[in-house]
């Protein structure tokens, strides 16, 4: 979904939720919980209609309802100026937003990836890492992010996400790896290359 232009911008109100609705090019509905202030925020097809947008914000409304709590249970940790160097120590406070800004982010997309990928994982972790931006254990499942990722725009967190459930196919970097990789997530070349410049 990266890359995918805006077509269309409404506002959906549910009473006591106001949800931004962004129409693109995709073919399924996705929703974020944004920080710092627990926004809700849909990209949905073009064509979907507004009836199918309620019916499925109502079926996830105990998650968005748990998602904003969390969130805005920690509004009062304020997000860093700038961005400090990579591998900078992490203070408890700059651990707390980074973790809150990264898991609104996550369930949505492990909903929208595992099934695409076709693997689980059987637990995701939260790291303060110093010279990768994720790690994977294909034996056990586990997943482990860094927190770094917090401070960068979303199809960054996407991304490595999407390399680490690959690594649970597909131990190396192989063609394999490759192959899997370009039919996930065709763009994800230019994202690697983006994201290492960033280090």
């Amino acid at each position: 979904m990266a890359g995918r232009r805006t077509l269309a911008v409404e506002i959906l109100d549910m009473g006591d939720l106001h949800i931004r609705v962004a129409r693109k090019a995709v073919k399924n509905m996705y929703l974020r919980i944004k920080p710092p202030d627990g926004r809700v925020e849909i990209t949905a097809p073009v064509r979907m209609s507004h009836a199918q947008i309620e019916q499925f914000v109502r079926s996830r409304r105990p998650w968005i309802r748990k998602a904003r709590q969390r969130i805005l249970d920690h509004a009062t940790v304020s997000p860093p100026q700038t961005r400090p160097p990579f591998g900078a120590p992490w203070s408890t406070e700059r651990k707390t937003w980074a973790k809150t800004v990264i898991n609104a982010r996550l369930p949505e997309l492990l909903r929208k990836w595992t099934p695409i990928v076709g693997k689980t994982p059987t637990n995701v972790s939260l790291r303060a890492m110093t010279s990768r931006w994720g790690s994977c254990t294909p034996a056990t499942g586990r997943i482990r992010l860094n927190l770094e990722l917090a401070y960068l725009p979303e199809r960054y967190l996407e991304y490595v996400l999407v390399h680490e459930l690959t690594h649970l196919w597909e131990h190396g970097h192989g063609e394999g790896f490759r192959r899997r990789m370009t039919a996930y997530l065709p763009e994800w070349r230019r994202l690697r290359r983006e994201l290492n410049q960033l280090v």
